[in-house]
């Protein structure tokens, strides 16, 4: 996942949560102006005092989502940049035993092995048997 990705998602659940939250701002409007004749006729706030704590809570909730939203996405940027410490790890330590055998990991290599690391992301085991079978490195 790269970080345009995250971000690009994070935008989306941002949006996605205004747009459930803010629905109503139309209808609101047409509450409000109904709401003014109302109690211009009446001289009572009861009904127009309920709306504005009804989007008092709104606003109030849309706030509280927004902040869970950005939790989850510093989750996820903390997960990537752990997979990335990783993925150097792990290449330092192939690039050391390479070397020990006195060979270089080429630049084809390097990118191999950034694929399987990038479509293992989910499943270490997966990622762990392809590396051994990529570089012949016992598996256990």
């Amino acid at each position: 996942m790269t970080i345009g990705f995250l971000v690009l998602k994070n935008k989306f659940k941002k949006g996605w949560l205004w747009l459930k939250s803010h629905w109503y701002i139309p209808i609101a409007t047409l509450l409000i102006a109904v709401g003014l004749l109302l109690w211009a006729l009446t001289k009572k706030q009861v009904f127009l005092t309920a709306l504005l704590e009804h989007l008092e809570n709104s606003k109030k909730d849309y706030k509280n989502q927004i902040e869970i939203v950005d939790k989850i996405h510093q989750n996820e940027i903390e997960k990537r940049d752990t997979i990335l410490k990783q993925y150097n790890k792990n290449l330092e330590k192939i690039e050391t035993k390479l070397a020990e055998e006195e060979k270089k990991l080429s630049s084809t290599k390097k990118r191999e092995l950034k694929k399987l690391v990038e479509e293992g992301y989910n499943d270490p085991e997966k990622l762990s048997r392809e590396l051994a079978r990529l570089y012949g490195f016992e598996h256990g």
